[in-house]
């Protein structure tokens, strides 16, 4: 059932995908229940990864499962997983206690989906989290079941939705003598396979974009810190590493070789360009602030940049104010734009609204106690 990356090889071709994940299946899973439960996820994470709408709409989990159906070889097989959809998509994943097996881990993974509330104020992407510890909490074969789920879960709110810490932690498993990978790591590999190498777009592979950056936007190093944390831009990053940065966030596309081996790297997904580009963007940034207290618990030293400091590093360091809860939002904006000399760009509106609906939230309920 671990055939989610299948679904990225070929977009918006589901002929294709339903073919390669019936391959893909029948190496160690054979039987038809197997196939057809690789076919019907594969296709559905495809669909859904195209078709699914903005966050704040509501997303029918069932509907592209029951429309992959006709990627099934007979009317038999067919009307059995129609069955089997529904029934799960109004069941609890605790009803599916036999869930190593293909069929009941498909459905508990289903349940677990549809009948986890998506959270309401701007943090919808928290879904996923909530999804996969209902499943941990349900017992049984909890590994497949989440692999299952995340997969479909990762098409509709994007990696953006993971936790931060779940992000630091998450590793693979040495292979002969290769470095172990990581969560970046992960996501390149799926970008690779997404862009099907197309040679007109080297990222995510290059080994470094530094030089373009220099090129296009100059070289004049910046960074300040801010109640602990360190921000800039990235022509500051040697610099920071050299005076002993051993974490580094950035906001930007990056390569492979940025930043030497012992330094922890994360690359979010900030995308500077608008609001439809980053659907996550409070829940991304609540997630960058919780991980910066954490990294201060453990005395690390953290540098948070984008490319220029102009719009994605203030709008973080914003963000990072109005959590220490030294500035209310709009104070925080105009502080960090201030601080970073960015005043004449400063966050973009979209990022400026992101900052305000962190501090709604950690005002609210959802915030800390």
């Amino acid at each position: 059932m671990r055939t989610g990356p299948i679904a990225l090889a070929y977009p918006e071709n589901p002929e294709a995908i339903a073919a390669l994940a019936r391959s893909v299946s029948e190496l160690t899973h054979a039987a038809a229940d197997c196939v057809d439960a690789c076919v019907l996820w594969s296709v559905a994470i495809d669909h859904t990864l195209h078709n699914a709408p903005g966050s704040a709409t509501p997303w029918d989990w069932a509907e592209p499962l029951l429309d992959a159906v006709e990627y099934l070889p007979t009317a038999q097989r067919q009307q059995r997983w129609v069955h089997l959809i529904e029934e799960a998509t109004t069941a609890d994943p605790r009803d599916f206690t036999n869930n190593g097996w293909v069929v009941h881990a498909f459905q508990a993974a289903l349940a677990a989906i549809c009948s986890t509330p998506v959270p309401d104020g701007p943090c919808h992407g928290m879904h996923v989290q909530l999804v996969l510890e209902k499943i941990v909490r349900a017992g049984g074969d909890t590994d497949t079941v989440a692999a299952i789920a995340g997969a479909l879960l990762g098409a509709r709110w994007g990696v953006t939705a993971l936790p931060f810490q779940w992000r630091r932690k998450l590793h693979g498993h040495r292979v002969y003598n290769e470095e172990v990978r990581h969560c970046a790591d992960l996501e390149r590999l799926a970008r690779g396979v997404y862009m099907s190498g197309d040679p007109t777009n080297p990222w995510p592979d290059r080994e470094t974009w530094l030089p373009y950056y220099e090129q296009t936007f100059g070289d004049r190093p910046y960074r300040l810190e801010i109640s602990g944390i360190e921000f800039g831009n990235v022509g500051a990053l040697a610099g920071a590493v050299a005076d002993g940065a051993d974490t580094v966030v950035s906001l930007c596309r990056m390569g492979t070789d940025e930043v030497p081996l012992g330094v922890e790297h994360h690359v979010l997904g900030f995308i500077d360009s608008n609001e439809a580009d980053n659907p996550n963007l409070p829940l991304l940034l609540k997630e960058l602030v919780e991980g910066l207290d954490q990294y201060l618990l453990e005395d690390r030293k953290v540098f948070v940049h984008c490319v220029a400091a102009a719009n994605r590093t203030p709008t973080s360091a914003a963000a990072w104010l109005v959590h220490l809860q030294e500035l209310q939002a709009k104070e925080a904006l105009v502080a960090a734009g201030k601080q970073l000399r960015t005043w004449q760009y400063g966050p973009k509106a979209f990022q400026a609204a992101a900052v305000m609906a962190l501090e709604e939230y950690e005002l609210g309920e959802g915030g800390p106690s």
